[in-house]
Formats: structure tokens, sequence, C-alpha cells
């Protein structure tokens, strides 16, 4: 008994260790310990890397500790989640004066690891989700970090000489982006449907900030996969069980019709008009005009 009760202590102590010892150091020398573990300063943007250290250190701490990963919202463990998914850590990818390819490739990595840290937040085994507003949380950033991913593939992707635009490889790998986008996508809409997992409170603030975040990704999506994400959008609005989400996904339905329509109407201009273009005519000459 005094084992446990000296843990259920432990932890509160460890975490107000954590603050004080970062509001004691100067924020350049700052070093920061999770329950044990140490974690990235969080007074600064992350990187990749930075969530890398993160994710190992929160997945030793998972182990060892139940229910003790930052919460969304937590007195002393708030800040911790919030620079997890703060629109801060996106202002070094989007550095225009930094190498366009690096700055690609660290979105990936990034993204990757965001992945990697919604697996340790999501338990599906459980009847309810033990973390459910931070493994939200997590998947509206992501969303937002695989919309930045698209804007500097897209970037990318017109530096390329017309002979590497062409290139198997280059092709499979722009694909396989917008594959990876269209499943996430996906995904995001399928938690709303999962009511008896996720509180009403919880679904409510996720609707809101997918309605937020879905149209700057979508409009990188395929043309069939917009048209599927408009029918599943419509039906949400309809057909949801709490009327916030239904409000919230009514209000982006608009939004995402509109950018559905200026996309249609740019690939129906690009196209080349055959009504004016000069017909060759390949039929035989008639006997007069062979006379002549």
């Amino acid at each position: 008994m005094l084992n446990t009760l000296t843990r259920r202590l432990a932890s509160p102590l460890a975490i107000l260790w954590l603050v004080l010892l970062s509001s004691w150091q100067p924020l350049q020398a700052t070093e920061l310990f999770y329950l044990g573990q140490k974690i990235p300063d969080i007074h600064k943007p992350w990187s990749s890397a930075d969530y890398q250290q993160l994710l190992e250190a929160l997945e030793k701490v998972d182990k060892t500790q139940a229910n003790a990963l930052p919460r969304r919202g937590g007195e002393f463990t708030g800040p911790i989640y919030e620079r997890m998914v703060s629109e801060e850590n996106f202002r070094p990818q989007l550095n225009i004066y930094a190498p366009l390819e690096l700055r690609q490739n660290e979105a990936r990595e990034a993204l990757f690891r965001l992945k990697e840290l919604m697996r340790l937040y999501f338990d599906f085994r459980a009847a309810q989700q033990p973390y459910a507003a931070e493994a939200l949380g997590l998947m509206s950033y992501s969303l937002r970090q695989q919309a930045v991913l698209f804007t500097l593939t897209s970037e990318f992707w017109m530096t390329l000489a017309q002979s590497e635009q062409s290139n198997p490889m280059r092709l499979q790998g722009l694909h396989e982006t917008k594959a990876a986008a269209a499943m996430l996508t996906s995904s995001a809409l399928d938690y709303l449907g999962l009511t008896t997992q996720f509180g009403r409170e919880e679904l409510v603030l996720y609707s809101a900030e997918l309605s937020k975040q879905l149209p700057e990704l979508f409009i990188h999506l395929r043309g069939e996969v917009r048209e599927q994400l408009l029918l599943r959008a419509e039906q949400l609005a309809q057909q949801h069980a709490y009327a916030e989400v239904r409000q919230n996904m009514q209000e982006l339905l608009p939004v995402l019709l509109s950018i559905q329509q200026d996309v249609q109407a740019q690939l129906a201009a690009a196209k080349p008009n055959k009504a004016l273009q000069p017909k060759l005519d390949l039929s035989v000459p008639a006997a007069t005009d062979l006379a002549q």
C-alpha cells in the first residue's frame, strides 16, 4: 500500500520538478525530464528529431506507468502536449530561405513520427479511449502536417525539369504521397463515427478542428477521393448523432464544395478546346478538284 501511494505521489512531484527545472535555467540551456526521461525543450519549435526523442521517452513512460502520458490542458503536462501540436513547429519547414528538398524531407519525417505518437495515444482495445482528447488532437494536427508536406512537395515538383517530372521514381513518390494523404483523411473522418470510444465533448472539439484543417489538404487530393470525402461530409452533416458535430460539418461542406468547383473549373480550362482546332481533312479529293 505504501509503495502504491508513493508511486501515485511520484508522478505529480516529477512533473513539478520538470516545470521548476525549466523555469530556473536559461532557455538556451534548458534540459527537461518527464518522469525520469529526457524530453525536448518545449520552449522552441520541434524538429522531427525532437519528436523522435519525445516518442522514445513516452514509450518508456507508458511501459512503466499507466495513464501517465502528457494530457491536453493538464495542469503540469499541458505545456508538453501544447508543444506537440504547436503551429510554431511548422515554421522551419516553411522557411523559404532553407533548401526546399531538405524542408520537404523534414516534413515527411515529422509526419511519420506524429503517426507513431498517435499509435501510442490510441488504444482501440479499450471500450473508451483513455487519451481521447489527446489522440484526436494529434490526428487533426497530423492533417495540418500532411498539408504542409503536400505544399512543399508541389513546390519541389515545380522546380524539376520536365524529364525529371516524368521519371517513374518521381511519379511513384508523388502517387504514394497522395495515397497516404487520402488514407489519413479517410481515417480522420472515421473517428467522428466512434461515439462509443470517444466522448461527446472530444468529438465536438475534434469536428471543429477538422473543419479548419481539411480544406487545406482537400485541394491536393485526387478527384475521386475529393468526391468520396464530399459524400461522407454531407452524410455526417445530416446524420451524425451529435448536433454540434452536424453543425461543424454543415459549415465545412460549402468550403469543400467551393474548392471542388474551383478545381474542376481549372481542369476544364486547362484542356484544349477541340472545337477551335482545325480538323485535318483526310478524305479523297473529288475528280473535279484533281482536274483543276
